[in-house]
């Protein structure tokens, strides 16, 4: 089905070991069943008192046991690999797909939600589906060689297990539905839970801060209840599902005992043939029982593949262009208008220009949508009206991941890998020696590298926890540096340092020729804004102004009122 499509993919790129253990599993399996004919040998030889031929079979049942060993720990360990492999393609698949995903589909989720199905869904396939799988293929081929065996031995046998297996076939149809059902219903509160735990590490502090503790411990023991509820009322269904297949199997074997008994009485098979029997009916119900027990957890599956599907194979709608992107002249933006939810506008009508080299400040209240214009113009949102041009190309027609290699977007909020400072400005990149120096120079790491344990390779913690917020924000500033790209975006990047820091970075920026840089500030001080090419005000979504800083405060009142207001705040 539908769901099962990357699923199979993964099993297609491993087809060879999927052979290899399916071939592995058929030779052990056939050679389990075939054990009973070695209990009825030595059995017989033993009542007929054949001291020689009893040695001989037990001799012979020695090396059929060392070989058996063998070929279940090859098995094994082909099975064991296999689940490796696909377990390993999988994630990789949706981790992938969810990275193909555009900025607005990527925020439609909660991170927890990726990694829920990254750990838990796929822990689910392997342990409700892959696994269940290939015990279904070993099981269906004991099954057969068994089913031929009592055949050979005695139809009349073979006819009451036949009987019995009719009836235990009638139980997964009892529970297919509420399994799946349950199976969904966990997948989803494991990813409830998973986004509350999130949320609780994330809010470490807070909760110290407030004395939150009583109310996080009450809010984390509300989920891990729901969560542990989830999956036993799933656990619940198995066991019922269980137990009656268990009750089934044993009173089918019974009947085939008493019925081997009787034949017995009656001289119409030998004491070796019992043995064989009872052997036999162990083998026929055994893999007969895992098929009932497995098929369920299997069929359950069903929508936590779909789940894994639609992040693995997702496929981007929003930008599709392909045009190779320029930034020789500037970026043109027309008549641009662009709300998040409808109805309730952030842009109306934004006519505004960056021309390649020149210096922007961003100026204007909170909400005014200067963070907006940003994430349209770096190709975070695709549905806007309007024009966004680069060197008279549309956005929409180009491709935005070579576009957004070409600029570099320093947040207010700093992103840290738990890593060294080196990898959190290289990112995994190879620059020389200078490029280094010079990003740190400019960015002014290189000022606090001294006090640091290990320099450029000291770990900065989970999320820069071991730095300073003006650390890790000169860390961001050096990043975005030493890949030289034509365009830097300073989204209040400049916060969390010092106003005499903030000058003498943004100094130093501005002091770069060939740099286009525009930069979102609330810091309105008129010598730093008078460096700057051009102030761009926005009001209710719209350029009110834009000039030079000294321009605007002479001839518009709408800015000189705002620097104002800000003076005195």
């Amino acid at each position: 089905n539908k769901g099962e499509k990357a699923l199979k993919e993964c099993m297609r790129k491993n087809k060879g070991l999927l052979a290899l253990t399916a071939l592995a599993g058929v030779a052990a399996s056939s050679a389990m069943v075939l054990l009973a004919l070695f209990l009825q040998r030595i059995t017989d030889v033993a009542l007929a008192g054949d001291m020689e031929g009893f040695l001989k079979v037990l001799l012979a049942a020695l090396l059929y046991l060392a070989a058996l060993g063998s070929l279940y720990w090859i098995y094994e360990l082909l099975g064991k690999k296999l689940i490796r492999r696909i377990t390993l393609l999988l994630r990789r698949r949706v981790f992938q797909g969810v990275f193909r995903r555009g900025y607005e589909d990527y925020t439609e989720h909660n991170t927890a939600d990726y990694i829920s199905a990254l750990t838990n869904d796929i822990k689910q396939v392997e342990e409700n589906y892959i696994q269940p799988l290939l015990l279904t293929v070993e099981s269906a081929v004991m099954f057969l060689v068994t089913l031929g065996l009592l055949l050979y031995l005695s139809p009349l046998v073979t006819a009451c297990l036949g009987v019995g297996l009719v009836v235990m076939f009638l139980v997964p149809s009892l529970y297919g539905k509420a399994l799946e059902r349950r199976q969904e219903g966990y997948s989803r509160q494991m990813a409830v839970f998973t986004a509350k735990l999130k949320d609780l590490f994330s809010g470490y502090e807070v909760i110290r801060a407030y004395g939150m503790k009583k109310a996080a411990g009450k809010s984390f023991e509300r989920e891990n209840e729901a969560a542990a509820d989830a999956k036993y009322a799933a656990d619940r269904l198995f066991a019922a599902n269980q137990t009656l297949s268990q009750m089934l199997a044993a009173l089918t074997q019974f009947a085939v005992i008493f019925l081997a008994a009787f034949l017995l009485l009656k001289g119409r098979i030998t004491m070796g043939a019992v043995i064989a029997f009872i052997q036999l009916s162990g083998t026929f119900i055994q893999p007969v029982m895992a098929l009932l027990q497995n098929l369920p957890k299997v069929k359950s599956m069903k929508p936590v593949l779909e789940r894994l599907e639609g992040l693995a194979d997702y496929e981007p709608a929003d930008f599709t262009g392909a045009k190779a992107p320029t930034f020789r002249q500037g970026i043109e933006v027309r008549d641009l208008r662009f709300c998040y939810e409808p109805g309730q506008p952030v842009l109306q009508g934004l006519w505004c220009g960056f021309e390649r080299g020149k210096k922007y400040a961003v100026v204007g209240e909170s909400g005014c949508g200067k963070t907006s214009l940003i994430r349209l113009l770096t190709g975070c949102y695709a549905g806007y009206d309007g024009a966004i041009c680069y060197d008279g190309q549309e956005l929409r027609g180009l491709d935005v991941e070579a576009l957004q290699r070409m600029v570099s977007v320093i947040h207010q909020n700093v992103t840290m890998f738990d890593e060294s400072i080196r990898y959190n400005i290289c990112l995994g990149e190879e620059f020389s020696q200078e490029e280094l120096e010079r990003a740190l120079q400019l960015s002014g790491a290189a000022k606090f590298l001294p006090q640091t344990s290990g320099g450029l390779d000291s770990p900065v913690g989970e999320n820069g926890a071991n730095l300073s917020g003006g650390q890790r924000q000169r860390v961001a500033i050096a990043r975005a540096l030493i890949r030289k790209t034509p365009l830097l975006i300073l989204d209040e990047g400049t916060s969390a340092v010092d106003l005499q820091t903030a000058m003498d970075i943004e100094q130093q920026l501005l002091a770069v020729p060939e740099l286009t840089l525009i930069t979102i500030t609330h810091k309105l001080d008129p010598e730093l804004l008078g460096s700057y090419d051009q102030v761009l005000f926005l009001k209710g979504g719209t350029a009110q102004g834009a000039g030079g800083y000294a321009d605007l405060q002479q001839e518009n009142e709408a800015f000189r009122t705002f620097c104002g207001v800000h003076a005195m705040a």
